[in-house]
Formats: structure tokens, sequence, C-alpha cells
């Protein structure tokens, strides 16, 4: 996806992980880019859940 968000698929779960050093403050562009991660989640019927840390 990108260095600021990455994401990590096991089964029926998607875990998504944000790597901002600063406070994992989200800004425009991380917010864009998690838009479109749960877009394609929202889209996926193999995935369950999302779990962001």
């Amino acid at each position: 996806m990108s260095d600021v968000i990455t994401t990590r698929r096991e089964g029926t779960i998607l875990e998504v992980t944000l790597d901002r050093p600063k406070a994992n403050a989200i800004d425009l562009k991380t917010s864009r880019l998690m838009g479109e991660t749960f877009k394609a989640f929202r889209d996926d019927p193999d995935l369950r859940v999302a779990i962001v840390k």
C-alpha cells in the first residue's frame, strides 16, 4: 500500500498498521490511504474484520 500504511492479511482478518512516528497523526495523505484501504476491505467478501494498530 505505502510506507505510511501497511496491511497484512491472515485468513478473514485484515491488519492495518499506521506508521507515522509523530503520534501516528492522520494527515490528508494518510486519510486518503486509509479510505482506499477500507474501501478494499469493504469490497472483499472474504474479509470479516479489520484491526487498526
